[in-house]
């Protein structure tokens, strides 16, 4: 695994701007902060963003415990080279996993299902206008 660094900045933003429909949330201050506390994972055109929690953290409906990963972002920018990504990701960071998607999102639930995530809860933003599905690694 490759954590990015400051010179990586371009193509990381490039591959969210490919995808700016599922992530119009994402913002460049928020890249290079990722970056620059190593918690993003450029490997093979797909970024990672992710943090460990230093407390029990709720995740809509779901407890996560100190120490488990919370993945917030997984892009590719290309189709087909994300899982095996992921699965080295898993490895990586050798603890629990969590993410929340939303619900609409099926072809992302649908990857995360294929590879080995569990749906385990549901979350939602927007005071509760946009559903959402939790998930869990591990």
């Amino acid at each position: 695994m490759y954590h990015a660094v400051e010179s990586d900045f371009e193509n990381v933003k490039e591959i969210f701007y490919l995808h700016k429909k599922w992530f119009p949330h994402v913002r460049t201050d928020y890249m290079k902060r990722m970056i620059a506390k190593k918690n993003l994972i450029l490997d093979n055109n797909v970024v990672i963003t992710y943090n460990i929690y230093k407390r029990k953290q709720k995740i809509g409906d779901v407890q996560a415990l100190k120490g488990d990963c919370i993945l917030h972002q997984i892009v590719a920018k290309t189709k087909g080279t994300a899982s095996d990504v992921l699965q080295r990701f898993f490895e990586f960071i050798n603890r629990r996993v969590y993410l929340s998607v939303r619900s609409d999102n099926e072809l992302a639930k649908s990857f995360y299902l294929k590879n080995n995530m569990k749906l385990v809860g549901k979350h939602n933003w927007s005071n509760g206008k946009l559903g959402g599905d939790v998930f869990v690694y591990g």
